[in-house]
């Protein structure tokens, strides 16, 4: 009997696919809740890739060929105000007819010969739907995050070099003489040129016309096709819409937060920085900067022009060592002595801006400093655009001259890394934390936050805090991730529900993928290995700055990796041993590429161990493989497996990189082992869990400070060991069982803060201890004896449930349109369809007037239609008839002009008969994939339906295996009960049940 309030503690395991929860009573030892609740990501089955990527690339295609349809609408008017062509003309009727020279022939010798009216618009009405590449600003800088977008620049670059090296007039003339052709194929970028470069094709041709007499090559009319050539949407609308979703303030919610790199937010940081140095005396004492010294150092860091024997006006610890006269024998804290090469602050953005205008607009950079508003807006438009034209735009605004406004649109990275991204505070509470620092008392950001009360304001409560937890999206407005965005809503539901039945828990734990604590060896070596990165990270980059001719910080991460990845493997190519030439890699973007190893479409591995560089061929000829499916595939030219386990067993010191390189098995199985890591998402949930629960639950009033507790994922390693509830194959995690959420979420709740220590302290002793003596130490950390005989006895009892998605909305159609080429002769009716040199029959197609065929692709639901008075063998047994609706249906549902039609096997949709009026007096029995239902005493999760033969798949529950002694359809009669189980998110809909593992049946608990 319960003789004492129940202190509470949920146990929560949140991923990106799946929410582990347990609820204990810790006082009367007694789990209350225990399960697993599974839902879909919103990705791309195969590849992974967010739902939301693949809409807007979707969207923004649609828009563009949109916006191309309109530009050369308009193109067709000014050719017909010329009077190139005929009135009634159509763009039908510039297309290349038999005898007509080809539109790049006519490019070429349109500089030397007068081309006659029809040629003349071919070419202008040519070049205007392949206008070239319109550079945001990143052409010009030669950085870009798109790797398309890299392929392009770097085919640009090429070309640039052919022109130059050709003596070539246009790019017309250069492309033409070279290989005469203009366009791309099958992801080719080579033929890519600049809009600019089409724009001076442009004015050349009209400026050699109007040289050989061509009376329609008009001044005005030049200026007409260029303007519709260069025309593009004001991408400031764009910027804006971007800008709206920055979020708030977490001082004043009222205000925008400010940019990084705002000179406030980096004088900020920096004031934070120094403030923190903490000197350690040889005597023990400690010392702190004082505010004279803090303010000669701000003065180096943002100093408006380079100093003598400091270029980049860099603060170092060495430096700081130096001025202050400090023997070798005291120490920086938290600093390695090997580590005093470094800076406690870096103004990068500050930094770029004083090395792009120091030697022409130093007035500017001292009135940036002076004048901090103007600064701070000068920073915040170049964060906010994306574009020259916006960037002039918003420059505009600030009373710049024409000449500065020039200078930092030509001369600042804006588009690159440094101008990215936004911080936490506003420009308000930033001025009226550097009004604090400026106070010589103040050292510390806590210490500015108590003297202006910002402190309060940070930790007040903004009216969001309840007994229930609010949707996140009200809790943080800006978030617009979908994975984020899902998953936070199933744990939200799973919170509440047990809020609802229990209270608010005392305590609520989350797992956080952290490592344990570290021995100090550990530190050690993890703190060398980081500054070992760090210097060669700056080495490649300064070495790659040479090569480059620009400054390092405006190296591209991506060149940073490449060299050290070559580096790390020798100089040469991961997968055939091809030595790779430094300057090329350099310079050629196209000359390598970095791998995955493990495809990671297959795997969603995106670690470090998974990455090796190799060229370009390389990666094209494995293509989405492993090594071992490459080299033994028996294709020619490939590398000889043999050969090439040897040199990597001979090179590769790290051993999951090493498995990597070598794995020869990737099977489906192998894969699904992979895929349900999703180890960075998981991460960045726990984190996000643990703050949106911190802020917005009303806690029970029992004097503590923590309510929410992070706890270590290796933590909950050890104690499942130790506890003895591993379920997998020598005594490992079964994760192929979905119970593991719940069991991973008992351990959590029962791993309060002294067990966590006694974890870590049993941790820190050393990773080679005896794994007997490390469960010894950690027998006693069970919440009472017998816990986990009580956790795998009620894991036997869980059901894993899962979010089945009810919208009717997905992808229509497949991407390839084919054309009909008639119909079966048989009952069938199958429509015949060209598919390259085939001719194929499918089964599920719509036919558009033109003759042309999309395959339907989504199915939306399944309806069941009853009809009890059917005699299908003429008896009265009674039917049902199966009618898949697919997402291209709904349209027609919506409208009212849709008709019912039952599956027929072995006869085409199109040919399907109506679903009778008998069984339309009735409601049918709708399944989306993933309901749960009940037909007599079988229970299974639906799947999906088949077509071709008629048939629901269904899993087990349990197993998700699909099962075999599901009743057939045919076998359904007036008697036959089938309800959709709807499952509540704690899975009580399965109190009164048991489900048998091995097949599709359930009886009814006693």
């Amino acid at each position: 009997m319960e003789t004492n309030r129940p202190y509470l503690v949920l146990g929560l395991d949140p991923g990106i696919a799946s929410c582990g929860f347990c609820l204990l009573d810790m006082t009367n030892h007694k789990i209350l809740e225990m399960g697993s609740h599974l839902f879909d990501a919103p990705q791309e089955a195969k590849t992974k890739t967010s739902l939301a990527v693949t809409r807007r690339n979707a969207r923004s295609a649609r828009r563009n060929t949109l916006r191309t349809a309109t530009r050369m609408k308009h193109c067709l008017a000014l050719l017909k105000d010329a009077g190139l062509i005929p009135e009634n003309a159509d763009k039908a009727w510039l297309q290349s007819a038999k005898g007509d020279k080809p539109i790049l022939k006519l490019r070429a010798n349109g500089l030397d010969r007068q081309l006659t009216d029809r040629e003349f618009a071919q070419v202008l009405y040519s070049l205007c739907g392949r206008r070239g590449y319109i550079p945001h600003g990143e052409g010009r800088l030669g950085e870009t995050d798109d790797g398309e977008g890299r392929k392009v620049l770097s085919a640009i670059k090429a070309n640039e070099a052919t022109m130059k090296r050709g003596n070539y007039r246009t790019v017309g003339e250069m492309l033409y003489a070279n290989n005469g052709k203009s366009r791309n194929h099958g992801g080719d970028y080579s033929l890519c040129v600049y809009n600019s470069q089409i724009k001076d094709e442009v004015q050349a041709l009209f400026s050699a016309q109007r040289a050989l007499g061509n009376p329609k090559a008009s001044g005005d009319f030049e200026q007409d096709y260029i303007d519709c050539l260069e025309w593009e949407k004001k991408t400031i609308d764009y910027d804006t819409r971007v800008y709206e979703l920055v979020g708030t303030c977490s001082y004043f919610p009222e205000e925008k937060r400010a940019a990084d790199a705002d000179i406030s937010s980096q004088l900020c940081r920096a004031y934070e920085r120094l403030g923190h140095i903490v000197i350690v005396r040889e005597d023990g004492s400690e010392q702190r900067l004082t505010a004279k010294q803090i303010d000669g150092y701000l003065n180096i860091l943002f100093s408006p022009l380079p100093l003598k024997g400091n270029k980049e006006c860099k603060v170092t610890y060495g430096s700081i060592r130096k001025d202050l006269d400090l023997s070798g024998k005291d120490v920086f804290k938290g600093v390695a002595q090997d580590g005093e090469k470094g800076e406690p602050f870096s103004p990068k953005s500050w930094r770029s801006l004083r090395a792009a205008l120091y030697e022409n607009h130093e007035d500017l950079l001292v009135r940036m400093l002076k004048d901090r508003e103007l600064g701070d807006a000068i920073c915040e438009a170049l964060t906010f655009a994306s574009t020259e034209a916006s960037l002039f735009e918003r420059l505009g605004l600030l009373g710049l001259t024409e000449d500065e406004q020039t200078a930092l649109c030509s001369s600042v990275p804006f588009t690159g890394k440094l101008f990215k991204g936004y911080g936490s505070r506003s420009l308000k509470a930033l001025r009226i934390l550097l009004s604090a620092f400026e106070e010589p008392e103040i050292r510390t950001l806590t210490d500015a936050e108590k003297a202006t009360g910002l402190l309060d304001l940070r930790l007040a409560d903004r009216g969001l805090r309840d007994k229930l937890l609010p949707s996140y999206s009200k809790y943080d407005p800006t978030c617009r991730n979908p994975v984020v965005l899902r998953a936070m809503s199933r744990m939200r539901h799973i919170v509440n529900a047990i809020i609802r039945i229990h209270g608010v828990p005392d305590e609520i734990h989350i797992e956080l993928g952290r490592d344990l604590k570290m021995s100090n060896k550990e530190k050690a070596a993890v703190s060398k290995s980081q500054r070992a990165n760090e210097a060669a990270n700056k080495k490649w980059a300064a070495r790659a700055a040479g090569i480059l001719g620009c400054s390092p910080e405006e190296v591209p991460g991506r060149i940073v990796r490449k060299l050290a990845m070559r580096e790390e493997q020798g100089e040469k190519d991961a997968y055939t041993g091809a030595t790779i030439d430094l300057e090329h890699l350099v310079r050629d973007d196209r000359y390598c590429e970095i791998d995955h190893i493990l495809p990671y479409s297959r795997t969603c591995d995106d670690s470090r161990a998974n990455k090796v560089l190799v060229l370009s061929k390389s990666n094209q000829d494995k293509r989405e493989r492993t090594p071992y499916e490459w080299m033994t595939s028996g294709e020619p030219g490939t590398p000889d497996w043999d050969e090439y386990r040897n040199r990597v067993m001979a090179t590769v010191k790290y051993p999951r990189k090493r498995a990597n390189l070598l794995n020869t098995d990737l099977s489906p199985e192998t894969q699904a082992q992979f895929l349900a890591r999703n180890l960075n998402d998981d991460r960045y949930m726990s984190v996000a869990v643990k703050n949106y629960l911190e802020d917005c639950l009303v806690f029970p009033e029992d004097g503590r400070k923590k309510h929410v507790t992070a706890v270590a994922g290796g933590a909950t390693g050890n104690l499942r060991w130790v506890w003895g509830l591993n379920f997998g194959q020598g005594n490992t995690k079964d994760r192929d069982d979905d119970r593991h959420h719940a069991v991973d979420a008992a351990i959590i709740a029962a791993c309060s803060e002294s067990t966590v220590k006694k974890v870590a302290e049993a941790s820190s002793r050393g990773r080679e201890t005896f794994k007997h003596l490390r469960k010894s130490r950690l027998a006693d950390t069970q919440p009472w004896p017998t816990f986990a005989e009580e956790v795998i006895a009620q894991r036997a009892f869980v059901v894993p449930t899962h979010m089945a998605n009810h919208g009717v909305t997905g992808r229509v159609f497949e991407d390839t349109l084919y054309h009909l080429e008639g119909f079966t002769n048989d009952k069938g009716k199958y429509p015949l369809v060209r598919a390259g040199e085939k001719t194929v029959k499918k089964g599920n197609v719509r036919i558009n007037p033109d003759g042309s065929v999309k395959l339907i692709d989504g199915m939306a639901f399944l309806r069941l239609w009853p009809d009890p008075d059917a005699r299908p063998n003429g008896k009265v047994k009674g039917k049902w008839y199966a009618e898949p609706v697919y997402y291209a249906d709904i349209p027609a549902i919506k409208a009212g002009t849709y008709i019912p039609r039952a599956c027929t096997i072995h006869v085409a949709r199109n040919a399907w008969e109506p679903v009778p009026a008998s069984a339309m007096r009735r409601e049918p029995v709708v399944l989306f994939a993933g309901d749960v239902v009940e037909v007599d005493e079988h229970i299974g999760r639906y799947s999906g339906f088949n077509i071709a033969g008629g048939r629901m798949g269904v899993l087990n529950i349990l197993t998700k295996v699909e099962v075999s002694d599901w009743p057939s359809l045919g076998s359904w009669g007036r008697n036959t009960q089938v309800r959709v189980l709807q499952e509540d998110c704690l899975g009580h809909c399965y109190d009164s049940i048991i489900i048998d593992p091995d097949n599709s049946t359930f009886k009814q608990r006693e």
